[in-house]
């Protein structure tokens, strides 16, 4: 028990009470008889028995319930101040007791403990609920994201069904066309097509919204830029038969903002069974791939990239770089001795096919044109023959003392040539006096000849052709960037 000073001036004692099973601080006048606590009981139970003399009646009261200080004043249930009672039991009496004359409003703890959570119970709690989240919500996002892929999926097959099979009906599916650009701006008129790129100059970019996508090859994951996307080939529609031939791709952005690839297959045929209101097969002459969400990633085929009927990557693995000279790669070496120069092809069997862009006219018949040998060679490889200025870029490294070195210069003499560069080629410098090497490029659309670069111990030129049945001059190949 202490005595403590209260606000107006009036001393009053500071008692442990016990009520209710709670044990509670509270305060009497000074002139307040002091209570009598009798605590009994084992454990934590909280029994008691309190006697009590009232000042102003001089009784005693033995009750388990009674509360101390009960006459005058209301009992104290926590906060500043008194409430009163439940039910008003036990209400004051003012002219028996002599503490309704003070005035006590100071309360330091509730009479009724009230069930809280600590700190600790509330960081624990919270902790639960962060891991269960980090644990589910990862497969609840995938399968919303998977559910909203999979209507976008059949929102723009829908699409591409209704504008193949309108065209159809109007009878311009199975048209001559020149390309998959013009097969593509007829198909324009029956579904919204925003924007359409041919796939020339790299203008894939102007479409697509990224610069490469992810694919898997069998056996790993592999990245292929979209500017390689740009043969029948290269997304596994390479195989021509009887009934299938498609051509180049075009990419086009649809009025929704769906990106795909787009081929035509020029020997389609009008099909009657797919112009049905529940059919969902995308008509075979068209092919290719589309984004299901646009930029966002992964631009994974299999996953947002869907194919429209069986399209899919097919990048042939570039070949072994050899050595690098004036920064271009080199898959094929040169061959100084007497069997190093290129197989002998037949011109015809090859002219007019885009795969070899080189060849524009045979002067030649049978199997006798060494050149095409080289041109086969290379671009069945995944290479080209170097062009006349890179031949130059490459004798600007063969001589380093040369100040410059133009694609069709004549005769430029030099002390010596670098035999680290020029072993670079596939040439051993010490057997050797001097080499040729083809370049990709005819001399005219009559000639029977082809452009070289002459390598000399003393000095290069590049101003002349060579009949390309000759078979001394070498070649190299260079990687394609």
């Amino acid at each position: 028990m202490g005595i403590i000073n209260l606000k107006n001036g009036t001393n009053a004692k500071l008692f442990l009470f016990i009520q209710r099973s709670k044990c509670r601080l509270g305060l009497l006048p000074v002139n307040f008889p002091r209570p009598q606590h009798h605590l009994s009981g084992r454990g934590s139970s909280c029994r008691r028995g309190t006697s009590h003399t009232n000042a102003g009646e001089g009784t005693t009261h033995r009750d388990k319930s009674y509360t101390p200080p009960m006459k005058g004043l209301p009992p104290f249930e926590g906060g500043l101040g008194w409430v009163p009672s439940r039910k008003g039991k036990r209400a004051a009496t003012a002219k028996t007791s002599s503490l309704a004359r003070e005035e006590v409003r100071v309360g330091l703890f509730p009479v009724r403990g009230k069930a809280a959570f600590t700190l600790a119970e509330v960081l624990i709690t919270l902790a639960i609920i962060g891991v269960v989240a980090a644990l589910t919500l990862p497969t609840l996002i995938a399968k919303v994201n998977e559910k909203v892929d999979g209507n976008q999926k059949k929102v723009t097959k829908a699409k591409l069904i209704q504008g193949l099979n309108m065209l159809d009906l109007h009878g311009g599916i199975n048209n001559t066309y020149s390309s998959t650009a013009e097969f593509a701006e007829e198909l324009s008129k029956y579904m919204k097509i925003t924007k359409i790129c041919d796939g020339t100059n790299s203008a894939f970019s102007e479409c697509i919204p990224y610069s490469e996508i992810t694919y898997n090859n069998g056996t790993e994951d592999k990245t292929v830029e979209i500017t390689k996307l740009n043969t029948a080939n290269s997304l596994g529609l390479g195989t021509v038969t009887d009934e299938q031939e498609f051509m180049a791709p075009v990419a086009m952005v649809l009025a929704d903002g769906t990106p795909m690839f787009l081929t035509y297959n020029k020997k389609c045929i009008s099909d009657p069974d797919s112009i049905k209101s529940d059919n969902k097969k995308i008509h075979g002459c068209v092919d290719g791939l589309y984004d299901l969400n646009g930029s966002r990633m992964p631009n994974r085929v299999g996953k947002d990239l869907t194919a429209m009927n069986k399209a899919s990557i097919n990048i042939a693995e570039g070949p072994a770089v050899l050595a690098t000279i004036a920064g271009y790669d080199i898959i094929k070496q040169a061959d100084s001795s007497s069997t190093g120069q290129p197989p002998a092809k037949n011109c015809e069997d090859y002219l007019g096919n885009s795969k070899y862009p080189e060849i524009t006219h045979c002067p030649y018949s049978g199997e006798t044109d060494y050149w095409v040998g080289a041109v086969v060679t290379c671009r069945d490889m995944g290479g080209h023959l170097p062009t006349m200025t890179e031949l130059a870029d490459i004798a600007k490294a063969v001589y380093p003392r040369l100040s410059s070195v133009s694609a069709y210069q004549g005769y430029q003499s030099a002390a010596s040539w670098d035999t680290t560069e020029v072993a670079k080629l596939g040439i051993d410098p010490s057997s050797v006096s001097g080499f040729i090497l083809w370049s990709s490029e005819e001399y005219s659309s009559t000639s029977d000849g082809s452009r070289f670069r002459d390598f000399g111990s003393g000095g290069t030129y590049g101003t002349s052709d060579y009949r390309r049945y000759y078979d001394f001059p070498r070649f190299v190949c260079l990687a394609d960037n």
